[in-house]
């Protein structure tokens, strides 16, 4: 291609190219007694979970069981609840957010959760320590919290592991009376599970949430659709933009490049989006083909603008600085670079002082 023959005008279509792609792709509740998991799931007693349970032989069983099945991060949900607990009343539509997680240490699993109902106020919360009773030789566990402001507590231990997830029992003590329960908690898929509470003397609605690992980059991205086929009219030749999601809507990955006559598209570049969970920001990571890289930090994002500065190193190993900020209005959206600098200069070059426009070309997946 034409435009890749002189070097000087690659790296503008690269730079470009972040310009497209890289802003394309980077882009409570109830009932808290559950012995389930924070992000387990149970189904019910007759689960797979329940009939295939042994109980865990040590405390390595336990927490290799948690972490080899994915159940520790953060997990959320929705539902109504029901009359499985004395302090917190049943019809009450909830929100759930809850994190397991296994100390530092090692020694113990925590979980803690937050219900909130439809306006938003904290209607149940609480905390849940799993540790290893060398007495009993088993995985004991206690949790205790507020359901409207009256105090709960709940103690037990966990009866069985099983590939499909795992089952607890408990004692719980709440509005003046003393109940068994049993939550079995189902992996129902990679970032689902299923926990099912359930009175044993059966004398009440059993409690199922359908639990789904909280996706800290869709909620970041604020409406933002970072997917989508995006085309730039550059120099007589036209940027393409192709962004997708991958594994499971947790990261955006988006190839650009020009399109050749005969329609194909020259992939020149790649980039990957992300959630940073340590800094709390949406990350990008952009390559070309000539060995520019470059690394973008989202500084502001709404549904219809986003704003990315970007760090890194062109095709000659020059340090590059630059903000770019794209708004978008329907299928039309406008990118403006900023704050330009090279090799520790400002510099701001011909073809990035003006507004690029990019049209879309067809809906992301």
């Amino acid at each position: 291609m034409p435009i890749l023959a002189h070097h000087r005008h690659l790296r503008s279509l690269a730079i470009v190219a972040v310009a497209s792609i890289l802003p394309l792709g980077c882009a409570g509740a109830t009932g808290t007694r559950d012995d389930a998991i924070a992000g387990e799931t149970p189904t019910s007693t007759a689960s797979p979970a329940a009939t295939d349970a042994i109980a865990p032989g040590s405390w390595s069983d336990f927490t290799s069981a948690l972490t080899d099945n994915g159940d520790l991060g953060w997990w959320q949900a929705s539902g109504v609840t029901t009359d499985v607990w004395k302090t917190l009343p049943a019809g009450i539509p909830y929100r759930y957010l809850g994190r397991l997680s296994l100390d530092e240490a090692g020694r113990q699993v925590v979980r803690s959760f937050t219900y909130t109902n439809d306006r938003g106020e904290v209607i149940s919360n609480g905390s849940q320590t799993f540790v290893w009773d060398d007495a009993s030789k088993a995985v004991i566990w206690s949790q205790s919290g507020f359901d409207l402001g009256k105090p709960w507590s709940d103690s037990g231990r966990v009866i069985g592991l099983a590939p499909t997830g795992l089952v607890l029992g408990s004692a719980e003590t709440g509005g003046g009376e003393t109940f068994e329960l049993r939550t079995t908690i189902e992996r129902t898929g990679e970032n689902t599970r299923r926990r099912t509470v359930a009175r044993v003397a059966g004398d009440a609605t059993p409690f199922v949430q359908e639990f789904t690992r909280v996706n800290f980059l869709v909620e970041a991205l604020n409406g933002w659709d970072p997917t989508g086929t995006w085309v730039t009219d550059f120099g007589g030749m036209q940027l393409v933009s192709i962004a997708s999601w991958s594994a499971d809507r947790r990261c955006v990955v988006a190839h650009e490049g020009p399109r050749s006559p005969d329609g194909t598209h020259i992939v020149t570049g790649t980039s990957l989006m992300w959630f940073d969970l340590d800094t709390r920001t949406i990350r990008q990571k952009y390559v070309s083909s000539m060995g520019m890289v470059l690394d973008g930090e989202v500084v502001e994002v709404s549904g219809t603008r986003l704003r990315t500065r970007f760090t890194g190193t062109d095709a000659e190993g020059v340090a590059l600085h630059a903000f770019v900020t794209s708004e978008v209005d329907g299928d039309t959206m406008t990118s403006q670079f900023s704050d330009m600098t090279y090799d520790g200069k400002a510099a701001m070059p011909a073809w990035a002082q003006a507004p690029m426009t990019a049209t879309r070309e067809r809906d992301g997946e």
